[in-house]
This record gives C-alpha cells, sequence and structure tokens, in this order.
C-alpha cells in the first residue's frame, strides 16, 4: 500500500475530457457515500491522471482540495494502454446525412492502417461487417483530435456507449456500428494532459497491473490538511490492510459498482 499517497486535486492532470451523464451519476454516488471508493491512479513523475478522470472533476466540482492517489510508474512496459471504442446505432447512410461528413469506402486491413497513421479520425464498422472512412485526409494529432471531437458532437450523446476492443464484435451482433479509432501513445497523452488539450471522452483504456480498488477513502478526511489526512488514511490502512484481509486476483475479474 506503499503506492497511495494523498495529492492536491489542483496539482493533477486530467488527459481527456468527461462525459456529463456519467459525471453527474457518479457525483450523486460519491455525496450519497461520502467516500472516494477508488483511489484516483496517477503518474508518479508527471502527475497526470491516468485512471479517474471523473472522479477528479467530481473533487472539483464539491471543492476537495485533496485526492487519495495510486501512484505509479507510467514508464513501466507493463502498463499497457488502448482505447475505448465508440459505439452507436448508426449506419453508414446515417452518418452520410449528418452536416460535413465525408464517406469513404474501404477494406478493414487497409481502413485500420489509415486511421492508425492519422489518415482519417474514424473507422465505421457496420453490422455487417462493412468499412468506411470517415472524413479521411492527412492530420496532425490535435488536427484529429478536433474532427473526432466535432464528429461525437454530432452524434446522438445518449445513443453512444464506449466499448473495448474485446467486445467490438458483440456491438456489431446487437446491431451497433463501432467508431474505430486510433490509440494514443504514453508520450502523446503525457504532452497532451500538459498542454491542457484534453482528448475527446474514454479515449485511453489503461490496463494497468495490481490495481487498488474499494479503498473507500472518507471525502470529510480529504478535506482536512494533508498532514491530517495521511495520518487518516495510515490509520485506515492499519485497519484494513493486513494480511488475508487484502487479495490479489490473477484473472479477469467482474465489478458490480
Amino acid at each position: 500500500m506503499s503506492k497511495l499517497e494523498i495529492r492536491d486535486v489542483n496539482a493533477l492532470l486530467s488527459h481527456e475530457q468527461i462525459i456529463a451523464k456519467n459525471l453527474k451519476k457518479l457525483k450523486v454516488g460519491m455525496l450519497n457515500i461520502g467516500h472516494l471508493v477508488d483511489p484516483i491512479v496517477v503518474d508518479r513523475e508527471t502527475g497526470v491522471v491516468l485512471d479517474g478522470n471523473h472522479r477528479k472533476k467530481v473533487l472539483e466540482i464539491i471543492e476537495c482540495p485533496r485526492a487519495i492517489c495510486q501512484l505509479v510508474d507510467y514508464k513501466n512496459p507493463e502498463i499497457k494502454v488502448g482505447t475505448w471504442y465508440p459505439a452507436a446505432p448508426y449506419s453508414k447512410d446515417d452518418v452520410d446525412k449528418l452536416d460535413s461528413i465525408k464517406i469513404e469506402k474501404v477494406d478493414r486491413v487497409a481502413g485500420l492502417e489509415a486511421v492508425d497513421s492519422l489518415k482519417a479520425p474514424f473507422m465505421l464498422i457496420e453490422k455487417d461487417g462493412s468499412c468506411s472512412l470517415l472524413n479521411p485526409g492527412k492530420y496532425k494529432l490535435m488536427e484529429m483530435v478536433e474532427e473526432q471531437n466535432y464528429i461525437l458532437s454530432l452524434l446522438e450523446k445518449n445513443a453512444i456507449d464506449y466499448i473495448p476492443l474485446e467486445e467490438t464484435d458483440n456491438a456489431n451482433e446487437d446491431g451497433n456500428s463501432v467508431f474505430y479509432r486510433r490509440s494514443y501513445t504514453k508520450d502523446e497523452i503525457i504532452k497532451c494532459a500538459q498542454s491542457h488539450n484534453p482528448f475527446p471522452p474514454k479515449s485511453t483504456r489503461h490496463i494497468i497491473p495490481f490495481r487498488i480498488i474499494r479503498l473507500n477513502m472518507k471525502l470529510g478526511w480529504l478535506y482536512r490538511d494533508p498532514e491530517d489526512a495521511k495520518k487518516e488514511l495510515s490509520r485506515m490502512l492499519k485497519v484494513r490492510a493486513y494480511t488475508g484481509n487484502v487479495r490479489k486476483y490473477y484473472e479477469p475479474v467482474v465489478v458490480i459498482y
């Protein structure tokens, strides 16, 4: 538990935008139980938030000055970064009706290569497997980010789900199209956060070994001065984090919040 540390919220750097409906639900939940359930996962060196951008935003809204953070070494090759893929019930014809969207039909392999090399912000993968590039061209990184933001702004927000790569086939089977997008590199994520130009929502999916969950730090403690907050954290860990009461999972698990 030495990876846990109290840090000032205003010293943490977000790297992606929030989803309003998710933020609202999280705020209600945090205030109802009075806890920060999971620590915010932060790169030790830069202070960039790797997981917990919505938690950080709630703390800002409720003017909570401090956060409990799990510090990690982002350079560790065991920490992997991917993305979440927007999925929505939009066909190619539906997308074609949106404002200022150019569509180019493409085979899957060529489309994946185009998106990964910044030649299109998205590739639409329909339920029948057909693929189309959206607004193909040549983009610099932040130009692509702006184009992704624009396209996502045209979609009905309540219709968008964000799914991992492992579930994209299931999304197609359920009648949704998947908006394939390029994953960002760790260096790009750090630079984005430091320049205060956040990526679109759910742009990154971090796989972090031995992530600490269900810590349940009382929000009231995080309003105290840093030394008092650290003492409360230390007392709590002495009571709860003993041999036999901490379990590491070496297999995939499902967590129901």
